[in-house]
């Protein structure tokens, strides 16, 4: 994609978000999140279950139907709105009857230690090998999607959030999911060269698992690059780490490769200004810049207009099982700094300062 247009699918899918509602409402709802993925050209968004009470249950989950349901009649959205229901070492029943919901594109499978430590919020998690292999049979015997949180809570512990915390998990995701074949597994927000490869070799064995990338991973990294100098560095602090430059550069070489298990999602986890800093708290607001960062990297490198497309749609569509429109539209690109607000400016936006390519759309 060389010209300042661009055509893009009438439904762009964000496979990985987070819409707090419940008891941290504050940070963000889905009704927000979804009002701030329309106004960034996002037809549909998949949230994860990892809220406050997490979604592991059939109560707080039709809960959380509901509000999906609400918020998009409100926004008068067309499309279906979906997310993943959390497995834990203790809901396999409850993981069954959630899969049959349509909303449900399948199970989110968050580390936890044997201390019942997790490496997300609260308690959600797995620790018994023997519940990942069941609940990774379920999502093959509906036709759903097993998602993984791909970091090792026990390294962790140890040394941080590193490298070898995030390859580690990935190692053990692709060792379970060759015992069930066929199973479809996405590896979630994955940040480092070492984990992409091990999946592309898992691929290239015909293990249907995909690489989730993220647009905070192919725009920024640990050494600052994009950084708004005038920002805290808490506020580009998420979980998995932005790792060094090298890795954000391998990273952004896979876009333009013709693999169709490579997926985009914003993994958008908005917090407060004040919460984020007290706090130290990971995760980025990112939605609205998903496209954009597209756009920009297709521009730079010279990325077909078709492959934007199935990095935007096509490619998620496929795999995970949403049927969508295929019709199409013309855009402009606008070469601008980012200046956009989060849930009305009570989050700081990491992006404010970066220049990318935002699409406006052309008139017939």
């Amino acid at each position: 994609m060389q010209k300042n247009t661009i055509c893009l699918p009438e439904t762009i899918i964000d496979t990985h978000c987070h819409g707090r509602d419940l008891k941290q409402a504050y940070k963000t709802t889905i009704r927000q999140t979804l009002s701030e993925a329309l106004e960034a050209l996002i037809s549909i968004s998949v949230f994860m279950p990892n809220t406050l009470p997490a979604i592991t249950n059939l109560m707080i989950l039709q809960h959380q139907l509901r509000l999906l349901g609400n918020a998009r009649k409100k926004l008068c959205l067309k499309n279906q709105q979906y997310g993943h229901f959390g497995l834990t070492d203790r809901n396999l029943v409850e993981c069954e009857a959630a899969l049959k919901f349509r909303e449900v594109l399948g199970l989110k499978d968050y580390p936890l230690s044997a201390d019942g430590t997790t490496v997300t919020t609260g308690t959600i998690g797995v620790f018994d090998p023997r519940t990942r292999l069941a609940g990774l049979h379920l999502v093959r015997q509906h036709r759903k999607i097993y998602a993984r949180h791909c970091d090792n809570p026990g390294i962790i512990a140890r040394e941080g959030h590193t490298i070898n915390a995030e390859v580690a998990d990935v190692e053990d995701m692709i060792s379970l999911a060759s015992q069930v074949p066929g199973a479809k597994v996405v590896a979630c927000h994955i940040s480092c060269r070492e984990s992409a490869e091990l999946i592309l070799k898992a691929q290239k064995k015909g293990l249907p698992i995909t690489i989730e990338l993220c647009p905070h991973y192919l725009w920024f990294d640990s050494e600052g690059t994009n950084w708004n100098p005038d920002l805290d560095p808490v506020f580009y602090k998420c979980f998995n780490s932005l790792r060094g430059g090298e890795h954000r550069e391998f990273l952004v070489s896979l876009l333009p490769t013709d693999n169709p298990w490579i997926i985009i999602g914003s993994d958008n986890a908005p917090h407060p200004t004040q919460e984020k800093i007290q706090g130290k708290l990971g995760g980025l607001p990112s939605n609205q810049e998903m496209v954009p960062v597209i756009c920009t990297l297709a521009k730079k490198y010279k990325i077909s207009n078709h492959r934007v497309v199935e990095l935007l749609s096509w490619n998620a569509s496929r795999f995970l099982g949403i049927r969508i429109s295929k019709k199409f539209n013309r855009y402009r690109l606008i070469d601008k700094i980012d200046d956009l607000a989060y849930n009305n400016g009570i989050v700081t936006n990491p992006w404010n300062g970066s220049r990318l390519l935002f699409p406006a759309a052309i008139e017939a």
